[in-house]
Formats: structure tokens, sequence, C-alpha cells
């Protein structure tokens, strides 16, 4: 949506396009980055009805929260055991709260990376 930029910025003569950041309820500039002062609630609702946000990375395939250490990990099927791929902490165990079915499609995958029908 374009806004006026905060009066400090001098990109595009004040004019900026913006987005809104959901988690933080705020306005970016897509310019500069900045987070974009005095921008009313009724601005923030219409960027957030018409689907001007900030778009998040898309995440991998078979990445899942850690609830050890809070981080997306990919997982992989060690020992029967779900274990999180490049775990920095070495003294702890990652934990993953997912579904029986997901499980299985991880061992699924993890076979299907592992066979050499195709090399």
């Amino acid at each position: 949506m374009l806004v006026k930029c905060n009066p400090e910025c001098r990109e595009n003569n004040g004019m900026t396009d913006g987005s809104l950041d959901v988690g933080s309820n705020c306005v970016l500039c897509n310019d500069c980055g900045e987070e974009i002062r005095n921008i009313s609630s009724y601005i923030k609702n219409s960027m957030k009805n018409v689907g001007d946000i900030v778009r998040r990375k898309a995440r991998k395939a078979f990445t899942f929260s850690c609830e050890e250490c809070g981080e997306l990990k990919s997982v992989e099927l060690s020992d029967e055991e779900l274990v999180g791929k490049g775990c920095k902490y070495s003294d702890r165990i990652c934990k993953f709260s997912i579904t029986k079915n997901m499980i299985n499609a991880v061992r699924i995958n993890g076979e299907a990376n592992n066979s050499n029908e195709f090399d």
C-alpha cells in the first residue's frame, strides 16, 4: 500500500510501498525496511484484509518446531526415534510433537532418500 514514510526517510520523495508485519502489528517500508510510524489501525486492518503483509520464508518439507530449543528443524528417524538434523545442543535431545501419520511420512521419505533406485 502506498503510504508516507517517516520524515527522516528521503527515498522516493517520502512516499513508499509499505506492508504489514502481522506478528508485530507494525507497517514496514519495503524500500528501507524501517518501521513506519503513525499508521492508523484502519489502514493496518485494510492491509491485512487485502493481503498486503510481510511474507515469511517458505518452510521446507518435514520441518517442525523443536520443543526444547524452539527452532525449526528438519527431522529424520534414527532407531525409530525422531531426531532434529543439525541440532546445536549436544546435551539435549530434540522433542517434536507430531502425529503418528506424519512420523510414518518421515519414515517413508527417509527410505526414499536412502534408496539407490535412481542411481
